[in-house]
């Protein structure tokens, strides 16, 4: 479908959305206590070089498995070395303070009396991590002393992360995968929205050009569309424009198109002036609707897969249901306790998932707003949530550099990858065969297969001719990313407002 890559290549929305709100125009926003009291004691007298060590193993990991041809980090041949000169003395064979004994595999693997301390996959959701790299004094254990060199640190991390091997012949411990089945979109009789002879607009003029600040891909045809301020303009191609929608609610943050690929949904407003939501018919370019009145600009928002509910997230803090048939409020969602800066509903209509500017991610039921579960993981902001078309996934993103892939039926982090992109990722966005599309402050924009491999990447920088480059000091940054309903292209827009595409197969 290369009509709607080149096309989706238009739009790819621009990483200000929060940045914005931050009213910054370059930066965007920046177990049971028994058991911890337990495992703290466990660790009393760790010397600080295993403290350091999985201090920094917590920061990197979620690193992908050794390939085939490398040596793979295992207990005997790595760690076991690590701890016994570490910890040895509390927690050797001859004393288990807290029944903890590191000495051995079978004693790391068994845990302290609070429970495990490891999980394979997960150094950061393992228990060991968590409490060696507590940044509190009365919990940070060791307490003081020298630290462990920061490639020994590296070692422990990896070794939880590619299965928790006990030697070279050993087989890695259980760990879940991304197992994934495409889902065929929903059926819809008639053929799939595409806007025809549009009306004319007359749109603001800006003193320099306008950051892409949101995108979106119709799921069913091919059209694609791109915020512009004050607008919002349709594209079939690169070199086809459908025409532009007049939104002089004014700038444009969140863009979705409908599952059936029927409506647009737009939201945004003036920052600490008014926010709302609007809805649009993709074919005539007719506003069907008109959602909320918020005192400040809208930030994340997106429709139900009914097309009955719109959910918005608001810097008050809130989560707020509205109906599409009557514009009522129909539930508030007072949980989070920041910037709320993503929302999206699951395919299937089942769940909604909520994150915020501090890095909770909160699922909730997609039609009564109650809730389920927290995810966490995110230290910092998270910029974006992503279903994969089963419902059975969904993806986040944030300034801490992360992309999780998260199993919803429990919380588990089925993939973590902490250095997805350097400084921040800015957007991820799942295609139809499971693929995953992201960008971050690195430049780079990444495509992850189904299984959570990296497969290609782009750089906006170099996509961009020579004369078109900012200048000396300023950075081109991809601030959105899409791709294609066919899943041929992946899209990114830059800092700088232009559009970029290239090949995803």
């Amino acid at each position: 479908m290369s009509k709607i890559g080149s096309l989706l290549g238009c739009f790819v929305g621009v990483e200000l959305h929060l940045s914005v709100l931050e009213r910054s125009t370059a930066v965007a926003f920046s177990s049971g206590v028994g058991s911890h009291q337990v495992f703290r004691r466990v660790l009393r007298s760790c010397s600080a070089a295993l403290w350091v060590a999985c201090c920094v193993a917590s920061l990197s990991s979620g690193r992908p498995a050794a390939a085939a041809d490398e040596q793979p980090i295992t207990y005997e041949d790595h760690v076991a070395a690590i701890l016994k000169k570490n910890c040895a003395t509390c927690h050797g064979d001859g004393k288990q303070e807290g029944g903890l004994n590191l000495a051995s595999y079978s004693g790391v693997m068994k845990g302290a009396g609070g429970g495990e301390i490891v999980i394979a996959g997960r150094s950061g959701g393992s228990r060991l991590i968590e409490v060696m790299t507590a940044t509190e004094d009365g919990e940070r254990m060791p307490p003081d002393g020298e630290r462990v060199p920061a490639d020994q640190v590296a070692l422990i991390q990896q070794w939880i992360d590619t299965g928790l091997r006990e030697n070279a012949g050993s087989s890695v411990a259980a760990m879940r995968t991304l197992g994934f089945k495409p889902v065929a979109p929903s059926t819809n009789d008639g053929p799939a929205a595409v806007p025809v002879k549009l009306a004319a607009i007359e749109r603001p003029q800006t003193v320099r050009p306008f950051p892409v600040l949101a995108l979106a891909a119709s799921p069913r045809a091919p059209v694609a569309a791109v915020a512009s301020y004050g607008a919002i303009d349709l594209y079939g191609s690169l070199e086809q424009q459908y025409g532009s929608l007049a939104f002089p609610e004014g700038e444009p943050l969140v863009l979705a198109f409908s599952q059936t690929g029927r409506l647009l949904l737009a939201a945004g407003g003036k920052p600490v002036q008014s926010g709302s939501v609007v809805l649009f018919d993709v074919a005539t370019g007719k506003r069907l609707a008109s959602v909320a009145d918020e005192p400040d600009a809208i930030i994340a928002a997106d429709l139900s897969p009914d097309e009955k509910l719109v959910a918005i997230g608001c810097t008050s803090r809130k989560v707020k249901l509205y109906s599409t048939e009557d514009g009522s409020l129909v539930k508030t969602i007072d949980k989070h306790t920041d910037w709320v800066t993503a929302v999206a509903f699951s395919p299937d209509g089942k769940y909604l998932a909520t994150g915020d500017r501090i890095g909770n991610i909160h699922l909730w039921d997609g039609a009564t707003g109650g809730v389920i579960l927290p995810l966490a993981e995110h230290k910092q902001s998270v910029r974006a949530l992503s279903w994969r078309s089963d419902s059975g996934v969904v993806a986040s993103c944030g300034e801490d550099g992360k992309v999780v892939w998260w199993d919803v039926r429990d919380g588990w982090p089925l993939m973590n990858k902490p250095g997805a992109h350097g400084g921040g990722v800015l957007d991820c966005k799942f295609g139809p065969q499971g693929e995953l599309a992201t960008c971050g402050r690195d430049g780079q924009i990444k495509l992850w297969s189904a299984e959570g491999k990296e497969t290609k990447k782009f750089s906006v920088v170099a996509d961009t001719p020579a004369d078109q480059q900012p200048p000396a000091g300023v950075k081109l940054l991809p601030t959105r990313v899409a791709v294609s309903g066919d899943g041929s292209t992946v899209l990114a827009g830059d800092s700088a407002g232009r559009l970029h595409a290239w090949p995803a197969k």
